[in-house]
């Protein structure tokens, strides 16, 4: 059974339908030396890991971080307007003075950038996207190496 939350399940796409292509196509049909198996799956592991890699770095760490900066940028005159016509207040505390009204507006924006910004929920096995990216690209580099191996020593 495969557990994935948001995107998590596109790292299996991925990295399964180049292994399909380039090993069960392109290599079981085309080159026929003793290391063209290797070879052809470290190139899709490599191919498919940085198209997760990088699809998980999007959707987990980018794409939240434009989201909280869009917050920030649309909440923080909200509060500064609030805060001018008297009617700014969090968790019903009202600011005694601008100064203070001020620290609470930017303490305000720092912590719904954390909230807003965390990283994203796209996983597969509760690991990140990006992080099983980069192990199909260092496992991709172990067949291209055995790959290698065997068609010098083959």
């Amino acid at each position: 059974m495969i557990i994935w939350r948001g995107w998590g399940i596109l790292a299996v796409l991925y990295i399964g339908a180049l292994i399909g292509l380039l090993v069960g196509g392109l290599g079981a049909g085309v080159l026929r030396f003793e290391g063209a198996m290797p070879l052809m799956a470290g190139v899709a592991l490599l191919l498919g890991g940085a198209i997760t890699t990088l699809h998980g770095w999007y959707v987990n760490i980018t794409a939240p971080r434009s989201r909280a900066t869009a917050w920030a940028l649309e909440a923080e005159p909200k509060m500064q307007a609030a805060a001018q016509a008297g009617a700014f207040a969090i968790d019903g505390v009202m600011p005694r003075s601008r100064e203070e009204a001020d620290a609470m507006i930017d303490a305000e924006i720092t912590r719904g950038r954390a909230v807003i910004g965390r990283h994203g929920p796209h996983s597969l096995f509760f690991v990140p996207m990006e992080a099983i990216g980069i192990l199909a690209i260092v496992s991709g580099l172990g067949f291209l190496g055995v790959g290698v191996f065997l068609t010098i020593m083959g």
